[in-house]
């Protein structure tokens, strides 16, 4: 069942109308967001993914970092997190070094980690409940883009397909530590950066970078143009593209998502297809005013986004336009 189905299922089913309530399902947000006062929004939100790594200490680390990932998206910083375990009842030493890696990364992300929930299971999957705050006017969409804006990605893409490598031994771990590194590394950004012009914000996760931005531009009257040239790939990733290593939730996204795609140059297809690559804890996409994006990106790159790059811009569309170019 994907998100989409899911919120169908929860549009029929949910009549509450609750003007605290600013943002939940409707426009696919990563996550719901109520308001407590005037001035204290909570962010709620949960996570939990099967391994793509053998280390479980690191596998802990990319579990809670993908799950606390929403909210930062959100513009907001993590409180409190619950774990959400499955897992064999005979590997309680790699459970216990799974739990230190994601309470390593609720700490980092200034949150407590204050219990949770577990049930026995043969393949193990690991994830966070959240919670976070946020001033109410400080949220940030993710279907909120302005005609001008720059968009920016914080981190490269292609970790879908250097898990399914490692999970098919066809690569090291050694040759992925790039990639586990990125995973790791929290979405967390500075005061400095989110209190520049910032319109519209997601972090991508399953539906892959163009599979987030259809999303964000979805139902309103503005397209995006982007500079394939100009997304940060992991470069392992398109090496084992060009060997067809395609995960299918990659392959799916781009039969779902490519038809709101226009190419307007030619693209290799090896590089084509790391545009929809399903991730896990990717990064950041950001949709800023001009005149801040050079600021924006500058402070990305101090924060440790080493990748980060402009990798397009907002338009103004026409009902017949197809909502993304790739230029």
């Amino acid at each position: 069942m994907s998100y989409q189905d899911l919120g169908e299922i929860l549009r029929k089913l949910n009549h509450i109308v609750d003007k605290n309530l600013l943002s939940s399902f409707e426009h696919y947000e990563d996550a719901a967001t109520y308001r407590i006062n005037s001035e204290i929004a909570v962010i709620f939100t949960t996570d939990f993914i099967t391994p793509i790594v053998d280390d479980p200490f690191a596998f802990g680390q990319i579990a809670a970092a993908n799950a606390l990932s929403d909210i930062f998206a959100m513009g907001g910083k993590p409180l409190l997190a619950l774990n959400i375990v499955c897992f064999p009842a005979d590997r309680l030493d790699d459970l216990e070094e799974m739990i230190k890696g994601g309470c390593k990364k609720v700490i980092e992300a200034g949150a407590m980690l204050v219990g949770g929930h577990s049930i026995k299971d043969q393949e193990p999957k690991y994830g966070l409940a959240a919670l976070g705050l946020v001033h109410p006017e400080k949220i940030r969409r993710n279907n909120n883009c302005q005609e001008g804006d720059r968009l920016i990605l914080t981190k490269p893409l292609g970790t879908g397909i250097i898990a399914t490598a490692l999970k098919t031994a066809e690569i090291t771990v050694s040759e992925a530590q790039e990639t586990i590194n990125w995973m790791i590394k929290l979405n967390s950004i500075s005061n400095s950066i989110l209190n520049l012009s910032i319109n519209s914000m997601t972090d991508i996760t399953g539906f892959g970078f163009l599979g987030h931005l259809s999303e964000m531009l979805q139902g309103s009257d503005v397209g995006a143009d982007i500079e394939a040239n100009k997304v940060p790939l992991i470069e392992k990733a398109l090496e084992l593209s060009h060997k067809d290593m395609i995960p299918g939730g990659s392959l799916l996204n781009q039969k779902i998502f490519s038809c709101g795609v226009e190419k307007m140059i030619e693209i290799d297809s090896a590089k084509e297809i790391l545009l929809y690559d399903a991730q896990t804890s990717g990064g950041l996409l950001i949709s800023v005013k001009k005149k801040d994006a050079r600021q924006l990106l500058k402070l990305l790159i101090e924060e440790g986004f080493s990748k980060s790059s402009i990798v397009g811009s907002i338009r103004k569309i026409a009902t017949s336009d197809k909502r993304i170019r790739l230029i």
